[in-house]
């Protein structure tokens, strides 16, 4: 939930989102050869936003790719990226 929390402060300190919500699918990929096993590998954050609803999705993953770069060296895996109004 640490984790969570952090990744909340951080996107929400960089970028104008009006609610940010974060999914933990790491229970999914458990079984998975490739999925490292930590309990934060695969996770979906959801960004509402009017502003970041009207962008190119892909300059709001990169934002949040690099506002996350410690995080996804060491941590996650994978991350599934949602933008709604």
């Amino acid at each position: 939930m640490e984790l969570e929390q952090n990744i909340k402060k951080k996107i929400c300190e960089k970028l104008k989102v009006d609610q940010i919500e974060i999914i933990n699918n790491s229970h999914l990929h458990q079984h998975h050869a490739s999925s490292p096993k930590t309990k934060y590998s695969h996770l979906k954050i959801i960004v509402k936003s009017k502003e970041w609803y009207q962008q190119p999705r892909i300059k709001l993953h990169q934002m949040i790719y690099s506002i996350l770069e410690q995080e996804l060296k060491n941590v996650i895996h994978a991350l599934e990226i949602e933008v709604i109004e």
